[in-house]
């Protein structure tokens, strides 16, 4: 009876054994949609058969003008291309691509955009491809990809079309060596700002779709150009590169959520309306200026500034309502304009170092200003000024 008992088991655990070699030496197959792509050189589907779990990192065909991103089976599942995946039989997988960039010859190097399908979130666009310069971005060249976050376009760069950022409405940060169309157009070009690159026309109007909060322009731009950033109400931090000489008319104006700007050493000329109503924005001047422009900073968060020699006038508003403490006027000054400093609430010294003609409401409301705080030469008055120069102050000797 034992005898029986186990030649009972020995067969039990002869077919268990035979049962998993059978399972184990099994094989399912899946079959591979390349939709339009191609493996191996062939376009036709590939049908593989796999033992166990498949790494689809084996199965990568290719397309023009685009690069596998996965797959997706018969019931809308998606497999990542270097996916490890457990097959069942029968399966069918469908080949999705994603857009790529592409470089295209131009006379001094390659020009780029991407394709359709483009998905990426933090673009760089490199500074050579085949060994030559990246020298233009193409026109719409990044238009609808809406998944883009940050953007580095290299100083290489000399052109940009129009629209190239059209619909990048993810856009958070970008790194540009200019702002416009080409490093070569003047400060005033018509395409010389940010709409522009959005394919815009300039003006407020194009921002209401963009949430843009830090642009940063290399050293590779000497100049901000004029309307640069005109109304990017969602702008709140400019980095601006060491060679900036001039920040241009209404570069900024409204950016009523500007929170900090530096202005470079070499910076000396500020055009008209350049900072106009950035109120919440603390502005750091490292260098002279002496180049200023009617309501340059009016009501900016500016707190200090150095004036150099050269500047002859200060322009009519061009620092009212801000939170300057103190102005030193150097000698070739020779005017302050009409309500220059008006409502500068802060304000308590004034230095000059030569007569200075004021006109009407220059000083007007700058309550903490008082006769102490006003060292040098006398002034003199244009005609009616008299009366309103150093209304609302604790100014007593001109009135």
């Amino acid at each position: 009876m034992k005898k029986k008992t186990a030649i009972l088991l020995i067969t039990a655990v002869v077919a268990i054994a035979a049962a998993l070699a059978f399972t184990a030496c099994s094989t399912t197959q899946v079959t591979f949609d390349l939709n339009g792509g191609t493996l191996d050189g062939s376009g036709e589907n590939a049908v593989i058969s796999a033992s166990g779990k498949l790494d689809l990192s084996t199965v990568l065909p290719e397309k023009e003008d685009a690069e596998i991103s996965g797959w997706t089976d018969e019931e809308g599942n998606f497999y990542g291309a270097y996916s490890v995946i457990e097959p069942v039989e029968g399966m069918v997988l469908t080949a999705v691509y994603k857009g790529v960039m592409k470089f295209t010859r131009v006379d001094d190097g390659y020009c780029v955009s991407v394709t359709e399908g483009y998905a990426e979130e933090n673009v760089v666009i490199p500074e050579k491809y085949n060994d030559l310069p990246v020298t233009e971005v193409a026109e719409n060249a990044f238009a609808g990809c809406t998944s883009i976050k940050t953007m580095r376009i290299p100083d290489s760069v000399k052109r940009v079309g129009k629209g190239a950022l059209s619909g990048c409405t993810s856009l958070e940060s970008i790194v540009m060596p200019f702002v416009g169309a080409s490093v070569s157009d003047s400060a005033d070009a018509p395409d010389s700002n940010m709409a522009y690159m959005f394919g815009h026309s300039s003006g407020p109007s194009w921002t209401q779709n963009y949430n843009i909060a830090q642009i940063s322009v290399t050293d590779a731009a000497t100049s901000i150009p004029a309307g640069a950033f005109e109304g990017m109400k969602s702008l709140k931090y400019v980095n601006l590169g060491k060679n900036i000489t001039a920040i241009g008319q209404r570069a900024f104006q409204n950016c009523s959520n500007l929170l900090s700007v530096t202005l470079p050493e070499k910076c000396t000329a500020i055009g008209g309306y350049a900072f106009y109503n950035c109120s919440k924005a603390q502005i750091t001047v490292k260098g002279m200026i002496t180049s200023l422009g009617s309501n340059s900073f009016y009501t900016s968060g500016l707190k200090e500034i150095t004036l150099g020699e050269g500047l002859t006038s200060i322009p009519a508003n061009c620092f009212e309502g801000t939170s300057l403490r103190a102005i030193a006027l150097p000698s070739t000054v020779k005017s302050v304009g009409r309500s220059a400093f008006r409502n500068c609430e802060s304000l308590i010294s004034v230095t000059t170092n030569s007569t200075v003609e004021l006109y009407s409401s220059a000083f007007n409301g700058c309550k903490n200003l008082t006769d102490a705080g006003l060292a040098g030469p006398e002034f003199t008055f244009a005609e009616g000024a008299l009366q309103t120069a150093f209304g609302g102050t604790k100014v007593t000797k001109y009135n």
